[in-house]
């Protein structure tokens, strides 16, 4: 048994940045391309480009440069904004994982060890 724990950020009730997003935001800056990312994440580059405008919208601040195709070709990538945006979610997950697989251990330590120890003697028979 284990615990599943999920974070995200709301203004005035409404989803405004999470897992997912986060997801793409790191795939267009590894990519340099929001087409590229939206397809490596199975989206279509329309689905991408909402959630990019309704978060910047939401925000207030940009998250993504894009540069217009030419002769050196476009590209898109994080503004410092977003890359502080991703990185402070990613520690905030990261913080929150951390607790609750330490209170889960706390709480229910003795009935997962139980359940562990009942598994192994079912594969051993």
């Amino acid at each position: 048994m284990k615990v599943k724990s999920k974070v995200w950020l709301e203004k005035r009730d409404k989803l405004v940045f999470g897992e997912g997003k986060s997801r793409l935001l790191k795939a267009i800056n590894q990519t340099g391309s929001i087409n590229k990312a939206s397809g490596k994440m199975g989206i279509s580059f329309r689905h991408a480009w909402g959630y990019i405008t309704a978060i910047e919208k939401r925000l207030g601040f940009k998250l993504i440069e894009r540069t217009k195709g030419g002769k050196e070709g476009g590209g898109s990538r994080l503004t410092p904004a977003g890359r502080k945006l991703v990185g402070n979610f990613d520690q905030l997950a990261s913080a929150l994982n951390k607790f609750t697989d330490k209170k889960f251990k706390e709480i229910f330590g003795g009935q997962c060890r139980g359940i562990k120890n009942k598994q192994k003697q079912k594969r051993i028979r």
